[in-house]
């Protein structure tokens, strides 16, 4: 036996984490599923919705904020800072669809990805497949929109019609109390 067959006997090496390659697999059926770029974004944000009310539901709204709502903001403003570094001009908002349609084969892969690596979640150290979900999902959206889209838009899309228990002062307080 070799020594690097040693090493890996007694100190096995960590799998990487499944998260990105699951998310952007279903991403890519999702996509080829999908009937055009409002199908896909719809697809995207249902994802972010469904990782949102799982969250809401299991542990509060504290836990959407820290792990969606948070993440997500936080993740355009940086992909906007770096294209206002790179250009020397602040990026418009891409439109979101005024109707997105949550269901759908494009949105049932997506949703499906969410389940599974919240299946994960339960084998990973800590909350690493929550806290990679987002990321990957927001760079799903970005993809599909060609941009970034407006903050509050997409905030207010995630929340919608879910029942809150606790101020949301950590996303939309005064700008020294926002988490980013």
């Amino acid at each position: 036996m070799t020594t690097q067959q040693t090493q890996t006997q007694t100190h096995p090496q960590p799998a990487p984490n499944p998260i990105p390659a699951l998310v952007r697999a279903a991403f890519n059926a999702a996509s080829q599923r999908a009937s055009g770029q409002a199908d896909r974004t719809a697809a995207a944000i249902a994802a972010l919705r469904k990782l949102r009310r799982v969250l809401l539901e299991q542990a509060g709204t504290n836990a959407a904020l820290t792990v969606v709502d948070g993440p997500a903001s936080g993740f355009i403003m940086e992909r906007n800072m770096r294209a206002l570094g790179r250009t020397g001009v602040a990026p418009e908002a891409m439109p979101l669809p005024p109707i997105l349609a949550m269901a759908g084969p494009a949105a049932s892969l997506m949703l499906d990805a969410v389940e599974n690596g919240l299946i994960l979640h339960r084998f990973l150290p800590g909350n690493t497949a929550l806290m990679q979900m987002v990321p990957e999902l927001m760079g799903c959206l970005c993809e599909t929109l060609g941009g970034t889209p407006d903050a509050g838009r997409l905030l207010d899309i995630l929340r919608d019609g879910m029942d809150e228990d606790e101020p949301r002062l950590a996303i939309e307080g005064p700008v020294s109390q926002r988490l980013h």
